[in-house]
C-alpha cells in the first residue's frame, strides 16, 4: 500500500466522528456497503484529470487536496459508511487497479444518472460492473443479502435536460423514476435486498439557482418546483411497489428535499452561518490563461451548507446524515436510518 493510501486511511479513521450503528454480530460478520449513483456519492471514481473533484480548491478541508470528492472533503457516501459502523467503500476505479475491496465497493461517479445525463456511466452501467464483480464471485450469495445498497441519483437528468415547461419535464419526472425502479429490480436479481434511496435535493435552494438574487433566497421557479415533488412522488410509489413485489426487499427512502431544507431553515442547530452562498464561488478549479483563478474561495467551509454550485460542504453532508439518523420525518417508511439497520438483524 503507497503512502498517500495509508495516510488517507489513517485521515479517515480520525476525521469522521458520527454514532456508528452496528452490534457485536456485525463485528464478527460485517456488512458490506455498494454505492451508485453521482456526484453526491463518488469517492474518486471520476476520472482524472477532467473533472473539477480532481483540482484545488477541491479537497481543501479533509485530505488537504483534491481527492475526486465534489466536496472540500468528504461526501455523502464517507458519512453514511461512518454512522453505519462501515469503512467508505473502496471505489471501483481502484478496485480495477486490483486494490483488495474494503468495505465494499463504490461505482458512483459524478454526472451520471440514469439516461447518461453528463456523459458518464449511467446507474445501469454502474450496475453493470457491479454484476461483472458477482460473476467473477468476488461476494458470497450471503454477504450480498446482507449487505447494503445505497443509491444517489440526484438530478443529473433534470439538469441535463434541455427543457423550460412543465409538459417537458413531467415526462421525464415519471421516466427518470421508472429507470431507476428497473435498475433497482435488476440488483435484487444479482443478490440485493436491501436498499438505501434518496429523494432529489431541493432544487431551487441549489446556489445554482440562488446566485440571480446574490444568494439571499431560493429561486421561484414553480416548474422546478412540481419537477422535484413530481419524481419524489413517483419514485416512492414505486419503492412502496417494491416492498410488496420483490420477497425479502427492505427500502429506506431517504429524504433529501426535506433534510436539506431543514437545514436551511436551523443552520445554527448544525453550527452553520452560510445557507445558501456557497463556500467556493465562481467557476471552481478553473483558471484564466495566466493562471489566475475564475472562482475565490471562503475562509470557513466549515460554516457553509454548500461548497459549491450544486454540492454540500464536508459539514453540510455531515448535517445531512445526522437527520437520517434521528428522526423518521427524515426518511421514508417509518424507520430511521439507525432504526432500518436495527429491523435487518431481526
Amino acid at each position: 500500500m503507497t503512502t498517500f493510501w495509508i495516510f488517507y486511511l489513517l485521515c479517515l479513521q480520525t476525521t469522521l466522528r458520527f454514532v456508528t450503528i452496528h452490534s457485536q454480530s456485525d463485528e464478527h460478520n460485517p456488512r458490506l456497503l455498494f454505492v451508485f449513483g453521482d456526484s453526491y456519492a463518488d469517492t474518486g471514481n471520476i476520472p482524472f484529470p477532467n473533472a473539477t473533484a480532481w483540482h484545488v480548491p477541491y479537497g481543501m478541508s479533509w485530505p488537504g487536496s483534491p481527492s475526486g470528492r465534489f466536496s472540500d472533503g468528504f461526501v455523502e457516501t464517507d458519512f453514511l459508511a461512518s454512522a453505519l459502523g462501515i469503512p467508505s467503500p473502496t471505489q471501483y476505479a481502484r478496485v480495477l487497479d486490483n486494490v483488495t475491496i474494503s468495505g465494499g465497493v463504490n461505482f458512483a461517479v459524478g454526472g451520471s444518472g440514469v439516461t447518461y445525463a453528463f456523459g458518464t456511466p449511467s446507474f445501469q452501467t454502474q450496475v453493470g460492473w457491479f454484476k461483472k464483480l458477482v460473476k467473477e464471485g468476488r461476494f458470497t450469495e450471503e454477504s450480498l443479502t446482507r449487505a447494503l445498497f445505497f443509491v444517489s441519483v440526484s438530478g443529473n437528468d433534470y439538469g441535463a435536460y434541455n427543457g423550460t415547461t412543465l409538459e417537458g419535464f413531467f415526462p421525464l419526472a415519471r421516466k427518470v423514476p421508472r429507470l431507476i425502479d428497473l435498475t433497482l429490480r435488476r440488483l435484487y436479481s444479482l443478490g440485493a435486498r436491501n436498499f438505501i434511496i434518496v429523494s432529489l435535493p431541493p432544487f431551487l435552494c441549489l446556489p445554482s439557482n440562488t446566485v440571480i438574487s446574490d444568494y439571499r433566497e431560493c429561486d421561484k421557479n414553480e416548474t422546478l418546483r412540481e419537477v422535484v415533488k413530481d419524481h419524489n412522488h413517483h419514485l416512492g410509489n414505486r419503492l412502496k411497489n417494491m416492498t410488496r413485489n420483490l420477497e425479502q426487499s427492505n427500502v429506506l427512502y431517504l429524504q433529501q428535499t426535506r433534510a436539506m431544507l431543514y437545514i436551511l431553515h436551523h443552520l445554527s442547530e448544525f453550527n452553520l452561518t452560510e445557507g445558501l452562498k456557497p463556500c467556493c464561488v465562481g467557476t471552481c478549479s478553473s483558471f484564466d490563461v495566466n493562471g489566475n483563478p475564475l472562482f475565490t474561495v471562503c475562509d470557513t467551509p466549515g460554516e457553509h451548507f454548500f461548497w459549491d454550485a450544486v454540492h454540500p460542504s464536508q459539514a453540510g453532508w455531515r448535517a445531512v446524515v445526522k437527520l437520517y439518523t434521528r428522526s423518521t420525518r427524515f426518511t421514508g417508511f417509518v424507520w430511521t436510518l439507525a432504526e432500518w439497520v436495527d429491523s435487518l438483524r431481526s
